[in-house]
């Protein structure tokens, strides 16, 4: 074997080596950094470190994961973390707390619930990425945990832009014909279910039976839809018929009371409309960020903004065109002329269409005319301008140019 060839397959070891010490350095000191806890069961965790926790014990166990937050800054408007485990089973239950304390009391009162055994389980928990946090995973099987830290959610920047949006159109939207169906449309969609458990409420005597019925029938309700979310694509393969049933079925019914009531004409109501349509935008606005004072700023802002009186702002424009006055192009000579042209066919066009239309009163236009025959002739398209005066124009022109021409000539 040559020395070249040696040389480069040390080298490559010796790399190999270097990438996995750092490797193995990273891991272990994560394990470090978890073990380093204030409690056997409590740990430290960092953004982008995977922990493997393993019980050795038969029993269940509740293991603290805690992280102290990110400082808040101007530019962390839609940051976000997340905790994410990964376990083979749904035999565990997590909670999310402020400090390892409230979890422990958090635990302490699901064991101690009669509701201890709800069918779902989250194996994702948005925390804050500014405040302290702590994550508790209480379970006997091994488990892989991760915090992933993103400093811009675009999600959250969607729901955003969303929410400015909303509170923006809402005084629009809410006077639109098609708004209202298509909300009525949608609310009969979504709330069939619960007329359906208010109309079985209401053929039981008793009212206690009546209001079981109601409770326990509404937490059906939100698990049927909890698992529906869960399993949507499974649902719409397997139950596409039934679904596009129930969905035709139930918007052609709540189209058929909203067309037989018709939209909503009352001011008072148009006005409930639009406040419920912005509270709405505002809350996608407010629950867009973690950072809740930036948040909050935003929503004052806005409002502020919407509603600042427009003499004010004329005044702060006008101010501001002062204080940096904008700089305007000079039209050339030719712009001159095609924007003239083009404006004036613009104007005549509009008083053709309106002299056209109803609004127009044709015999008080006429009174007021000295040649109502030649406006009826315009009207009907043709020229706007006589023979007579376009052959004054051109020859007014003619002499001007010949006028300039002769003055230019005396100069020279």
């Amino acid at each position: 074997m040559s020395s070249a060839v040696l040389r480069s397959l040390i080298g490559k070891t010796v790399l190999f080596v270097v990438i996995l010490v750092s490797f193995s350095n990273h891991v272990f000191c994560a394990i470090r950094a978890v073990k380093a806890g204030n409690s056997p069961n409590q740990y430290n965790i960092k953004p982008a470190n995977i922990y493997n926790v393993s019980n050795d014990h038969s029993e269940e166990l509740l293991t603290i994961f805690c992280w102290p937050g990110d400082p808040k800054t101007v530019f962390g408007l839609w940051k976000t973390a997340t905790v994410y485990l990964t376990i083979k089973d749904d035999n565990f239950n997590i909670y999310k707390g402020d400090n390892a304390s409230h979890v422990v009391h958090l635990h302490e009162l699901l064991q101690q619930s009669w509701f201890s055994f709800l069918p779902w389980k989250e194996k994702s928990i948005s925390v804050s990425p500014f405040n302290m946090s702590c994550t508790g995973v209480f379970s006997k099987t091994e488990f892989l945990l991760r915090l992933d830290v993103r400093q811009i959610n675009f999600n959250r920047l969607l729901m955003f832009i969303a929410g400015i949006l909303l509170f923006s159109v809402a005084p629009t939207l809410c006077k639109k014909v098609i708004f209202h169906y298509t909300t009525g449309t949608l609310v009969g969609v979504l709330g069939s279910i619960l007329i359906i458990v208010y109309l079985t409420s209401r053929i039981i005597p008793k009212k206690s039976g009546a209001y079981a019925v109601l409770i326990g029938g509404s937490s059906i309700v939100f698990y049927l839809i909890r698992s529906l979310w869960e399993n949507m694509y499974s649902v719409l393969r397997e139950y596409h018929y039934y679904v596009i049933a129930y969905l035709a079925a139930s918007s052609v019914i709540s189209f058929a009371f909203c067309y037989r009531f018709g939209p909503v004409t009352n001011t008072r109501t148009i006005n409930l409309l639009q406040w419920s349509l912005q509270l709405c935008g505002l809350y996608l606005v407010f629950e867009s960020s973690e950072h809740k004072e930036g948040a909050m700023a935003i929503i004052l802002v806005t409002i502020v903004s919407h509603n600042f009186p427009g003499a004010w702002w004329a005044r702060c424009q006008t101010l501001w065109f002062k204080r940096f006055p904008p700089t305007v192009r000079l039209l050339t000579e030719d712009e001159y002329v095609d924007q003239t042209r083009i404006e004036t066919e613009r104007g005549l066009k509009e008083l053709r269409e309106f002299s056209k239309s109803p609004q127009c009163n044709a015999w008080k236009t006429m009174n007021r005319l000295k040649d109502p025959l030649r406006f009826a002739e315009f009207v009907e398209g043709k020229s706007h301008l006589s023979d007579r005066e376009v052959l004054d124009y051109e020859t007014t022109a003619y002499r001007e140019s010949e006028t300039w021409t002769d003055d230019e000539s005396d100069e020279e």
